[in-house]
């Protein structure tokens, strides 16, 4: 019940909807995505395949995405 309380307080933050959590996996990464996307393109960041694995890691956290591509670079 715990989770389920927090899911529901909750559930628009981040989710870039209002009433609830969307169902994500019907939704393509580019579209889920699209803001952070534009605005790590923005930063410099091209490689777009590259981008959405670091967002899908972060659940869309920017902050956390510009760390994991700048900790990847070279390899």
């Amino acid at each position: 019940m715990g989770m389920e309380m927090l899911m529901n307080m909750f559930g628009g933050l981040g989710s870039g909807g209002l009433g609830g959590v969307p169902n994500r996996s019907n939704v393509p990464p580019e579209e889920l995505y699209a803001t952070q996307l534009a605005q790590l393109q923005d930063m410099g960041f091209f490689d777009t395949q590259e981008n959405i694995r670091a967002l899908n890691a972060t659940a869309g956290n920017v902050h956390a995405a510009v760390e994991r591509l700048l900790g990847n670079l070279g390899q």
